[in-house]
């Protein structure tokens, strides 16, 4: 295997050891799937990224997205994490403050702001794409997350991942959660989920959202932050006319 550089990248903070972690691995043009999946376990972060050259005009660069387990079409940390370390390593320079990814979700643009530790990142993600409502997986979703779900029914959106949305009523629910992870692994597995992103709407506070996201079955347990999840969050609440709670 070749020497490669490597960067590890905190997403969604501007302080060391707190957001999201993401491994980069730059120049990764040479590395097989096998192989990036075994750096991907090896890291055991929720995911590692390869950077490689783009296979069409038009990207800057193109990203490899992998779990511990499995490849990602797209995922929201760490395409924010990988842009940095690309720029900051001067692999690429945006134009106009821009550039382009490719991805398996296809090309996503982005947006840069500011520099080093000032530097802000904003990703157009892709469409959220309805794949259907589970009612049905109420009473079996309530017991693998050890509380009872909101009557609004689960609904799963693919955006890249597959995320099946699970409402609770109240926010100490949600952060009291202790789910059965096997539960939640058979359960996404069988109903080919990526995982469960399970919220509660506030009523006061500076946030709206309360969200936690498991996907035990990708070999994430628990992510910290979930950019994937949250950009299709609204098209849950969309759905189920909730977005006006949000509204702040």
């Amino acid at each position: 295997m070749p020497t490669l550089r490597f960067k590890q990248v905190d997403a969604f903070t501007a302080r060391p050891f707190l957001g999201n972690p993401v491994a980069v691995v730059l120049g990764a043009d040479d590395l097989t799937p096998e192989q990036m999946r075994r750096i991907a376990a090896w890291t055991n972060l929720s995911e590692t990224t390869f950077v490689l050259k783009p296979t069409i005009p038009g990207p800057a660069y193109q990203l490899r997205i992998f779990t511990p387990t499995s490849e990602l079409p797209f995922a929201g940390h760490p395409t924010i994490g990988s842009c940095h370390a690309v720029v900051e390593a001067g692999i690429v320079t945006p134009v106009d403050g821009r550039l382009l990814q490719q991805c398996g979700a296809g090309n996503l643009p982005l947006r840069i702001t500011g520099a080093a530790d000032e530097r802000w990142i904003h990703v157009e993600t892709p469409e959220a794409v309805l794949i259907g409502e589970f009612p049905e997986l109420a009473p079996e979703l309530s017991a693998a997350l050890g509380r009872p779900i909101a009557d609004t029914p689960p609904t799963a959106f693919r955006n890249g991942p597959v995320w099946l949305f699970v409402r609770f009523e109240h926010e100490e629910q949600v952060a009291s959660l202790a789910p059965d992870m096997s539960a939640l692994a058979r359960l996404s597995r069988e109903h080919r989920v990526s995982g469960v992103a399970a919220f509660s709407l506030l009523d006061v506070g500076a946030f709206a959202v309360h969200i936690r996201c498991f996907a035990p079955a990708y070999g994430v347990p628990e992510d910290p932050v979930t950019g994937s999840a949250n950009a299709a969050l609204p098209a849950y609440l969309a759905r189920h006319g909730l977005l006006e709670h949000v509204s702040k």
